[in-house]
Parts: structure tokens; C-alpha cells; sequence
């Protein structure tokens, strides 16, 4: 029995006294550079879904470039167009939308997002199935909306749009910056 308590007591002196290295590296001993990324989603379009299985139509699969040739820029948009632009209250039709995206990498999908007269939200995606002409890097994208409250009149403001690459940068464009550009950003009810 003594040489048990003594095999015992040896045990836990070795473990007591073994270096952090025999469990592993601490963060400190890491080199490289590294980043954390955090994000909050409070409800909105493309973001809010009714099930956890549900997958953000603007979030691209993950992709495996890095490094100096990995892309790290925004797509842009060259034209932004939506039929009819006068709808009345009486009749609900449905908007048909087009955009000409381009991007190095390949666009993954663009959401535009308009606002009704009470606050009601209406949204128009663009997937990179919907190419009407063109590729993925420089194409005509089309979709179709409909607004939700067509009886009431007034005006339905294009808030923003957002594009998404294959890589996962983004671009949002606003009422004012679409404005800047000359595209349309209003839909009239009357």
C-alpha cells in the first residue's frame, strides 16, 4: 500500500509540474496575422427566415482563395431599370427588374429592397440563376416583385441595393447613391 500512495504522489508531482507546451500551443505562440469576424442580423430581407435550415440567398458558398490573388473587391453595377414605374392602386402587376452587374470574380446574387408609403417591404433578388444575357462577371440579371399592399397609393422607395461576389464582398447602394447614377428608384401608385 505505501508504494501505492508513493506511485501516486509521483503522478501528480509530473503532472502538477509539466510545461504548458506538453498540452498544446497558447495563443500567444501562434504568428501570422489573424482576424475575428462578428455579425449581427436583425431582421431584414434576405436575413430573416422562419427555419434554421434556411440559407441567406446573398451568402455565397465558402470559398478557398487566399492570399495576394485572393479577390477583395466589391462588384459594381452599370445599369439599373424597373417596368412599369406607375402602377395603379386598382390592379396588381407584378415589376419586372433587371440590373447589369459585373465583377472580376463572378456575382452571387443582389437584393433590392423598396419600402411602401406605411412602411411595408417589398424585395426583388437577383440570383445567379436569373442571367437574362452575359456571364456571371458581366451580365444582365432580371426579377421579378410584387408589392404587397397594392391598394394603398403613393410612393414605394427603392431603399437599397445590394450586390454580393462569389467571394463574399458586397456592395450597398442607396436611394441616393442609385439617384446619383440617374437610375430609377421610385415606383408611383395611384
Amino acid at each position: 500500500m505505501h508504494y501505492r500512495v508513493l506511485a501516486l504522489a509521483f503522478i501528480l508531482l509530473l503532472a502538477a509540474a509539466a510545461p504548458s507546451f506538453a498540452y498544446g500551443k497558447s495563443v500567444e505562440d501562434l504568428v501570422g496575422s489573424f482576424s475575428i469576424g462578428k455579425s449581427i442580423k436583425i431582421g431584414s430581407g434576405s436575413e430573416c427566415f422562419s427555419s434554421a435550415d434556411a440559407v441567406d440567398p446573398l451568402t455565397p458558398p465558402e470559398s478557398a482563395a487566399t492570399g495576394a490573388l485572393a479577390d477583395d473587391q466589391p462588384p459594381s453595377i452599370a445599369s439599373f431599370a424597373f417596368q412599369p414605374r406607375q402602377l395603379s392602386a386598382a390592379c396588381a402587376l407584378p415589376i419586372s427588374l433587371t440590373a447589369h452587374l459585373i465583377d472580376d470574380q463572378g456575382v452571387w446574387a443582389a437584393e433590392a429592397a423598396f419600402f411602401g408609403p406605411q412602411g411595408e417591404k417589398s424585395v426583388a433578388l437577383f440570383s445567379s440563376q436569373n442571367i437574362s444575357s452575359g456571364n456571371a462577371k458581366d451580365g444582365f440579371y432580371w426579377a421579378q416583385m410584387l408589392l404587397p399592399s397594392i391598394n394603398e397609393t403613393g410612393e414605394w422607395q427603392l431603399h437599397n441595393l445590394t450586390i454580393v461576389d462569389r467571394e463574399g464582398n458586397s456592395r450597398i447602394l442607396k436611394q441616393k447613391d442609385l439617384q446619383n447614377l440617374g437610375m430609377p428608384t421610385v415606383i408611383r401608385v395611384i
